[in-house]
């Protein structure tokens, strides 16, 4: 048998890991898995036993413990069942250790920084900003915080990669139903459950205990040092993410000043990662089982419907407009998201000056793109509707980093010309802002009705639009909204909005 050459599955780092609360340690994890595996039945967890469980141990808040508990069944199992698998889940708690590591090292690397989110402890690099004092486009804190919590994709992947590697005896650990004992041995079964993180290359529909001679016989545990030892030895150095051009994902990276938009046929249920773009703008029109935001600046990013996990990571002044089961925004900056999803987002790391707000955007598939997604929509899901509004931080200490937009800051989003965008539908965004949208185009036909009853000349129209048009401009620098009509124009010139 050919020996198989195992790599991490990079999704589960991409969308699973948040900052571990400061009480999560190895030693207690320990001590929470086995009161995990002795409140579950039959080795399924529920979603109330491990409320009960991490506020014992953990002193975590209920929708923090939510939070965790939907992501895993988010990228690690079936969002059907009712229950978890413990020790699948006991490996995922596992995973969150290496948030701590992260930070520790972005610490040290960032030595020089005398900004207060230095000093703050393992899992969080401080709270952000009060929300009273928004930052500027490109500011000199952005680039600094860019500069140190976003290396290039190749490391993050190599970090979780090392992770796993100095950490097998750990994971293994977790994984061993019997945790009393001095030594661990694993069953087949349970060796199987590393296939939350571990895939082979190519990919294998067999179970990691049939790629060893370690379990020839499958009713005998294995002894935990042997399966380190042979895991390591499978796992080569892998500099850069493989899975990047699997069939089922979709990766756009490195995009400068540039439109694309993605059809129905090219993304249905594919996992989208954007990574390292700037100044442009991304559109998404089909259903998508993943996506992942990384390393971007600058972007416009739209994603029609997202059945699983949206996240956005290391970002600055990006504006993301998505309907998902799950948004995650980490370590970024002055970014706004417009959010339906059936959780609130959950927010981690070191964001700063984040604006919050409802989707923006609609046209004729939209709906139809949603139920394919297993989207819930109207008079059931009203949680969806206002979801974006009530955020889960992620063991955060400090004060809020986000503001919520108000209705009279609500525009709709430029879609476009192909996808006929329309105003947005009450059963996606708030009445309320539906209707800023309502009053203000009927506050410019007004105003386009008392201009045609003037019955102008031709030289008082040229000098009327010229009033209008800079008056305008002035208002697009002034608030800093000038780059999407820039945009606009770059998209009509490319044949998106004609």
């Amino acid at each position: 048998m050919n020996r198989p050459v195992l790599q991490i599955k990079a999704e589960v780092f991409d969308h699973g890991v948040f900052p571990c609360p400061a009480r999560l340690t190895p030693t207690s994890l320990v001590s929470l898995v086995k009161s995990l595996f002795m409140a579950s039945i039959d080795l399924k967890l529920s979603l109330q036993q491990w409320k009960d469980a991490s506020a014992r141990a953990l002193g975590l808040p209920p929708a923090e413990a939510e939070v965790y508990y939907e992501v895993f069944r988010a990228v690690g199992s079936d969002k059907r069942l009712p229950t978890v698998d413990v020790k699948q889940f006991a490996l995922y708690l596992a995973l969150q250790l290496l948030s701590a590591a992260s930070v520790r090292l972005s610490v040290e690397n960032a030595g020089s920084l005398s900004s207060k989110f230095n000093s703050d402890g393992p899992g969080h690099l401080g709270g952000g900003l009060s929300n009273t004092v928004p930052s500027p486009v490109a500011s000199p804190r952005g680039k600094a915080v860019r500069g140190f919590l976003s290396p290039q994709t190749s490391s993050d992947f190599s970090v979780a990669q090392h992770f796993v590697k100095t950490n097998l005896k750990l994971l293994l650990r977790v994984l061993a139903t019997d945790l009393q004992a001095k030594e661990t041995a694993l069953s087949a079964s349970e060796f199987n459950a590393l296939s939350l993180i571990l895939t082979t290359i190519p990919a294998s529909a067999d179970p990691l205990s049939r790629l060893t001679q370690l379990f020839k016989n499958p009713a005998l545990r294995v002894n935990g040092e042997e399966l380190a030892e042979w895991i390591a030895s499978s796992m080569p150095f892998a500099a850069f993410d493989t899975t990047l051009t699997a069939p089922g994902v979709l990766a756009i990276g490195g995009l400068s000043r540039a439109v694309t938009v993605k059809q129905e046929k090219e993304v249905a249920g594919k996992d989208v990662r954007i990574l390292n773009c700037e100044e442009s703008q991304i559109f998404i029109n089909g259903p998508v089982r993943q996506v992942l935001l990384l390393n971007c600046r600058e972007v416009t990013c739209f994603v029609a419907a997202v059945s699983r996990i949206c996240t956005m990571d290391k970002c600055e002044n990006c504006v993301l407009t998505t309907a998902s089961s799950v948004v995650r925004i980490g370590n970024s900056v002055d970014c706004t998201a417009h959010i339906y999803s059936v959780l609130p987002p959950a927010l981690y790391g070191d964001n700063r000056s984040l604006t919050l707000a409802p989707f923006n955007a609609h046209y004729p598939d939209l709906m139809k793109h949603l139920e394919r997604a297993g989207l819930p929509l109207g008079a059931s899901a009203p949680q969806c509707l206002h979801a974006w509004s009530s955020p889960v931080e992620m063991s955060v200490e400090e004060a809020h980093c986000y503001l919520f937009m108000q209705p009279k800051d609500f525009f709709l989003m430029v879609l476009p010309r192909e996808m006929d965008c329309q105003t947005p539908s009450p059963l996606l965004t708030p009445e309320e802002f539906v209707d800023a949208i309502r009053i203000r185009e009927e506050h410019f036909a007004t105003v386009q009705n008392l201009i045609a009853r003037a019955r102008l000349t031709e030289e008082q129209e040229r000098q009327l639009h010229l009033a209008v048009q800079g008056y305008f401009r002035e208002h697009l620098v002034s608030s800093g909204r000038i780059k999407g009509p820039v945009d606009l124009v770059k998209m009509m010139d490319q044949g998106f909005g004609e």
